[in-house]
């Protein structure tokens, strides 16, 4: 059939509609395009941190595309996240997560300007339990020696505070045994244990991952862990609630892992989670996890998500510890 010119005008202009719709599909599928940024809520040096500059270095390699770093430190994590929670919702502005801290801030400071539900949880990757740290010479030979001094008199123990993960932690764990200790806030669990290792206390509550070197290098002694699982840079050293034979939470163990603002699609949260979860189960990036004393356990969105709400759960019981 011979087209007319209108007729060829129409089929044109038709086929131009149906071209410039597949634009969008086909952009949205080579998710992503450009780099990506990671907000991470605390100087640069800090835990968060190290973990997030661990994971640019192979993100281009696993998504196509570089991972730029992005600090906005302050007000405990509440400036970064807010920064997150504010973000387009297009899979280009990634945040850093820290359980129980940010938790923390909305349990304490219900007036802080982001809420949980403002993120889309992709993944967990680090894990970072809180231990009792002793210097190795020290006279506490066991956690329960220390247990029961404390008992007899009120023991000063050092540790990031105050309103810490690690403050919330011990606190559990001595309200759990029935003593008291005066708790001594520093600024990071490292000062903490510098204290420690100077003899002004005689404990510390601390990260592993701040201890681990000194623990390496024997100027320290980990008593206990506070974890549902054996740790394995810790061979030997007893979980909190088998040993004590009462329940500790493990509240304070520091997760960290990524969010996203709460619109992104899901299939972009797809995307984003298989490659992380590839970074994190290639052999490189175990490696080197393991040499800077990063605890590598995945986990992926659903599970990430499960774990926000029962963290908030156990923060809401015992936030009157801190107050």
């Amino acid at each position: 059939m011979k087209l007319t010119p209108k007729s060829r005008i129409a089929a044109t202009l038709i086929l131009l509609a149906l071209l410039g719709s597949a634009v969008p599909t086909f952009a949205q599928a080579a998710f992503p395009t450009k780099p990506i940024v990671c907000i991470v809520p605390f100087s640069a040096g800090g835990g968060n941190d190290i973990l997030i500059r661990l994971l640019s270095k192979y993100a281009n390699r696993y998504l196509g595309q570089t991972l730029v770093v992005e600090n906005k430190p302050g007000a405990s994590g509440q400036i970064g996240w807010t920064a997150l929670a504010k973000s387009k919702a297009d899979g280009y502005t990634l945040g850093a997560t820290s359980l129980p801290s940010m938790i923390l801030i909305k349990a304490i400071r219900p007036a802080t300007p982001f809420e949980l539900d403002d993120f889309r949880y992709i993944c967990n990757i680090q894990i970072d339990p809180i231990i009792w740290v002793v210097k190795s010479d020290s006279r506490f030979k066991t956690a329960k020696d220390f247990v029961e001094q404390a008992a007899a008199k009120k023991l000063n123990v050092a540790g990031d505070g105050p309103q810490s993960n690690v403050q919330l932690q011990h606190l559990a764990a001595t309200k759990a045994l029935g003593i008291q200790t005066n708790f001594i806030s520093y600024s990071g669990s490292g000062p903490a244990i510098t204290s420690l290792l100077g003899g002004q206390v005689e404990l510390a509550a601390t990260t592993l991952s701040s201890a681990i070197p000194n623990i390496e290098a024997g100027k320290l002694r980990a008593l206990v862990v506070f974890s549902e699982d054996p740790i394995d840079a810790l061979p030997g050293v007893p979980l909190a609630s088998a040993y004590f034979g009462k329940t500790i939470p493990s509240v304070g163990m520091a997760i960290r892992g990524l969010a996203a603002p709460k619109d992104i699609a899901a299939d972009r949260i797809a995307i984003l989670e298989k490659a992380f979860r590839q970074i994190c189960e290639s052999k490189e990036f175990l490696e080197e996890a393991k040499g800077l004393g990063i605890i590598v356990k995945f986990q992926g969105s659903a599970e990430a998500e499960a774990i926000v709400k029962s963290s908030i759960t156990q923060v809401e019981e015992l936030k009157e510890l801190l107050q």
